[in-house]
């Protein structure tokens, strides 16, 4: 089985913000296919307030939104079965703290999600990676690296 990563750096990515970036990549490169697809996150170091950092700190979701097929769902006040682009939860990790401050970076490790199952290979040119704190708001944006692997499965 092959594998494939895709390294993104947020900063060559496109957007008015860091928690809705997109990004140019060319899907064709990929062979026709199933995969299952994991992915690790790093922010970052950002300096908060030690009041921010307390309300802040709970797991940010991170979608990614390109056009493919997968069994993932989205539960809703309607009773149907939404599908949903999540790729999972990045936690907070804080470093370095002053008398006010707290030095916060937000990380997900291979193992800290499931992988996810896609359907065919993406589709298209592109995708856009968005960050939701708790209740769907956009989450704070820092600078970024992620990978995602793709292992080819069929």
């Amino acid at each position: 089985m092959k594998s494939y990563q895709i390294y993104v750096n947020s900063l060559v990515g496109t957007g008015s913000f860091m928690a809705d970036t997109g990004y140019l990549f060319d899907w064709n490169i990929l062979p026709e296919g199933e995969y299952e697809m994991t992915f690790c996150y790093i922010s970052k170091y950002e300096p908060l307030d030690h009041a921010v950092a307390v309300t802040e700190n709970t797991p940010v979701r991170i979608d990614i939104e390109v056009p493919f097929s997968t069994n993932k769902y989205l539960v809703n006040t309607t009773g149907s079965a939404s599908s949903t682009q999540t790729l999972g939860f990045l936690y907070a990790y804080d470093g370095f703290q002053s008398a006010t401050k707290v030095m916060r970076q937000v990380s997900a490790k291979y193992t800290d999600n499931p992988p996810i199952h896609i359907y065919g290979k993406p589709q298209g040119n592109g995708f856009r990676v968005k960050l939701f704190r708790h209740g769907g708001q956009f989450a704070y944006g820092q600078p970024y690296d992620l990978v995602i692997n793709l292992k080819h499965i069929c």
